[in-house]
């Protein structure tokens, strides 16, 4: 398998795990108590093999942005970085889609800051802290359905 082939097949894995988690998840408990981490071991394993096929590039480490710049210079590196990032923000957008349950929050109420997560990692997630922050502010024990 080619570095541009396990990209195409991680990717399309997380788009359809996401338009679950988006779309279907609320209404399936039991299967996103698989997939939530599911998705994550099978990037994971991945990621792993990613890393054994990538090769030794000397001017590589973590001392300069040259040197950083250096370690994705190679295809292998590169679609494991990616997946680096598929992997954290799905386990990220599980998260939210739980804790989003467990303090109440209606599921209209968390699909852009998960939308955000799915495009933009880390401005989703403050979306959705701010959300939760607003509730809890705000003192409500059970926000309004979407």
């Amino acid at each position: 398998m080619t570095p541009d082939q396990v990209f195409s097949i991680v990717n399309l894995t997380a788009f359809l795990a996401w338009i679950y988690l988006i779309a279907v998840a609320r209404w399936t408990p039991r299967v996103f108590v698989v997939m939530r981490y599911a998705i994550p071991i099978f990037f994971a394993l991945v990621y792993m093999a990613c890393l054994v096929l990538s090769e030794p590039n000397e001017e590589a480490g973590y001392q300069s942005l040259d040197q950083v710049t250096a370690i994705f210079t190679q295809p292998w590196v590169i679609v494991g970085a990616w997946i680096h990032y598929l992997a954290f923000d799905f386990f990220v957008g599980c998260w939210i889609l739980a804790k989003a349950k467990a303090e109440g929050i209606g599921h209209g109420w968390i699909v852009v800051p998960m939308i955000f997560t799915f495009m933009l990692g880390p401005i989703g997630l403050l979306l959705f802290l701010i959300l939760l922050g607003f509730r809890k502010r705000h003192g409500s024990k059970k926000a309004a359905s979407i």
